[in-house]
């Protein structure tokens, strides 16, 4: 019945396996972040109160939310825009629930642009690595390398255009023979390459100090800012609200446990910001030096460390290999839901609605290159275009279509959508994850919405 009220669009193709759906979302949740903003907010609200609290969140909170983003999709087998639009038809709800989605594609293109820039920064770095510019430098010359980038457009704009055509020609690729078998291959490296990081700063690091500031329970340490930041972290951990786990998602295997691949997909992602985070404060803590938050510790704090460590050069030029390429597939997986759909419903050429995606990208990052430079007419208040585009993404549109499609999975989408078996466990268990999305997720969201933007307002 289900089946035959849902219109289907042809879609690109079905993952060979789940374990390549579980590559796919790995390559989307393991971001940035995990390197440069929580482990440093663990350390700073209590160390492992604030992980506790972290992993409570995503648990209960987000996972939920990432499951019903799943089931939506694999059950509309097709893009975001188009999974809500049906199932809201199917359940005669408003047809204007498909806004939310087309929010979310905006907005998750907005997130990819900033990070195209950032990207710029990793590639750029790689290069200095590797010839050993950062060997034995001074903490202020290693921040003035950092400064000059910063100052020079023309090499950022070279470097962003490298990195968006790499992530184009990955977009481009056939879903199911082409991006699949790349992701399959760039994970168990992006793994041996993370595990070889760990281990050269457990050789040559502090990493008794990092264990410590990562793990030893400190409740006094925790306010209720580091309480917040928590449940902050945890959000942005899954990418909720971009709209990239449903395109995603649209392409899961049938008759495959979606909870199971989601649940292992919060273990990789936990395990993947201890070991970041183990090795990047375990080699910071061995210079003697305060580690620093975003971008200060990943361009600076870090590049020190390295310079001043025995092979610093040949770690340092993995390490930012690492995060450039756990860059690149987050952003192509960011792009999914706009090239899915210019592909679905308006029957592009894969490889043309990639390029359509990444020039949009493109033109946006240029922007935000152009407001980095000292004196430019795109500042405002002090703030250059990066830093308001990245408020209206990560803290306007990025929670609200958060709450806006929680809202509308938790009470508009019938239950037989779901999938929900017959038998008493399973009819527990739909009732604990349904309360928890109708319950306890919206509230949580609307804080991050509420209070995310007026702490990074008033910062």
């Amino acid at each position: 019945m289900l089946h035959m009220a849902l219109k289907k669009r042809k879609i690109q193709g079905i993952w060979s396996s789940r374990w390549t759906f579980l590559a796919a979302a790995t390559g989307l949740v393991v971001s940035l972040g995990n390197f440069w903003r929580t482990p440093q907010e663990l350390g700073h609200n209590g160390g492992g109160v604030f992980l506790v609290i972290y992993l409570a969140c995503v648990l209960f909170i987000m996972l939920p939310i990432a499951v019903a983003e799943v089931r939506i999709a694999v059950r509309a087998r097709g893009n975001p825009i188009h999974a809500v639009d049906q199932l809201a038809h199917y359940a005669k709800a408003s047809k204007h629930w498909s806004l939310v989605t087309q929010i979310a594609t905006i907005t998750a293109l907005l997130l990819a642009a900033n990070g195209a820039v950032v990207s710029s920064w990793l590639l750029a770095y790689i290069e200095k690595m590797a010839a050993g510019v950062m060997d034995g430098a001074s903490l202020n010359a290693v921040a003035a390398e950092f400064t000059n980038l910063l100052a020079d457009p023309d090499l950022m704009r070279f470097w962003q255009r490298v990195f968006i055509a790499m992530v184009v020609l990955l977009s481009a690729m056939n879903v199911v023979r082409g991006m699949a078998g790349l992701l399959r291959v760039l994970l168990p490296v992006l793994l041996l390459v993370l595990f070889g990081i760990v281990y050269y700063s457990y050789a040559l690091g502090d990493f008794s100090s990092a264990v410590k500031w990562m793990f030893t329970l400190r409740m006094d340490d925790l306010t209720w800012r580091g309480g917040f930041s928590a449940l902050q972290h945890a959000f942005y951990t899954l990418s909720i609200g971009t709209g990239a786990l449903m395109a995603y998602g649209a392409y899961f295997p049938s008759g495959r446990s979606i909870t199971r691949q989601l649940f292992a997909l919060v273990v990789i992602d936990a395990g993947v910001l201890i070991l970041a985070g183990l090795a990047i404060l375990a080699l910071v803590f061995d210079q003697h030096i305060v580690p620093g938050r975003g971008p200060a510790l990943l361009f600076i704090s870090l590049p020190f460390s390295f310079g001043n460590l025995v092979f610093g050069d040949i770690a340092g030029t993995a390490f930012f290999l690492l995060l450039s390429i756990l860059s690149l597939t987050t952003i192509v997986a960011l792009m999914e839901p706009l090239v899915a759909y210019l592909v679905e419903r308006w029957a592009f050429w894969r490889p043309m609605a990639a390029l359509t995606a990444g020039s949009l990208i493109l033109i946006c990052g240029d922007l935000v290159i152009s407001s980095l430079a000292p004196g430019s007419e795109l500042r405002w208040h002090a703030r250059s275009l990066m830093e308001w585009v990245d408020i209206l993404s990560a803290n306007i549109l990025l929670p609200l279509s958060a709450w806006c499609f929680v809202l509308f999975a938790a009470w508009r989408v019938p239950k037989i959508v779901y999938g929900v078996r017959d038998g008493w466990f399973e009819s527990v268990f739909f009732w604990l994850w349904q309360a928890l999305l109708r319950y306890i997720a919206p509230p949580a969201i609307l804080l991050v919405l509420v209070v995310g933007l007026y702490l990074r307002v008033t910062a």
